[in-house]
């Protein structure tokens, strides 16, 4: 995979494309998804590699600027079918909406002090590191497909049991699709989806 096939300009109120977003990237087969949804858009680099194999791809942020970069960057590399809208994880987006594919590559750094600027936004995950995590798998069975997949990135930061426990509680299925080991943390990529595709 070419990491730099793309242009991408920056903002210094926007996190910039990491390891954390090309990690997600790889992980990702975006083949037979009919209506995509990221969280988090960030500069826009992971909804631009999905908008090259889906029709549709929709993106939030809580971050102003985010979607304003995010807009330049579609534009800038040619392309029309991502749309662009402001919420907090699921907040903005019906009931009843679904999506055959949700990537979120949440805020994880354990943070005890609240956010100052509109950059802190992009790692501040809360005392734990988990408040991002939680509430994006609170909604997750409310806006996912009965035949849908989600992309979950997670930081070692947040203890992986939380997350895999609620998932097995909750009538979900998961496999790690990818690990990197940094100098403080492993990411890990969780690929979700309802057991056996059927919500009960």
């Amino acid at each position: 995979m070419e990491r730099f096939d793309f242009k991408i300009a920056q903002d210094e109120n926007v996190y910039p494309p990491s390891e954390d977003s090309y990690l997600l990237i790889e992980a990702i087969n975006p083949i037979n998804f009919g209506k995509a949804l990221e969280i988090g858009v960030g500069s826009g680099i992971i909804s631009l590699h999905l908008a090259r194999k889906i029709d549709t791809v929709f993106a939030c942020d809580i971050n102003p600027y985010s979607l304003f970069l995010s807009k330049q960057n579609a534009f800038a590399n040619s392309l029309s079918n991502i749309y662009l809208f402001y919420s907090n994880i699921f907040s903005s987006i019906k009931v009843g909406t679904l999506f055959d594919l949700i990537v979120f590559n949440p805020p994880y750094l354990p943070v005890e002090s609240p956010p100052r600027k509109i950059i802190d936004l992009s790692y501040h995950g809360g005392v734990d590191g988990g408040d991002h995590i939680r509430a994006f798998l609170d909604g997750l069975g409310s806006f996912l497909s009965n035949n849908g997949t989600a992309y979950l990135l997670q930081s070692s930061l947040y203890p992986l049991e939380n997350t895999t426990n609620y998932l097995e509680k909750n009538n979900f299925r998961y496999k790690i699709k990818k690990t990197l080991k940094l100098d403080f943390e492993i990411l890990y990529v969780l690929e979700i989806s309802f057991f056996k595709n059927n919500k009960f």
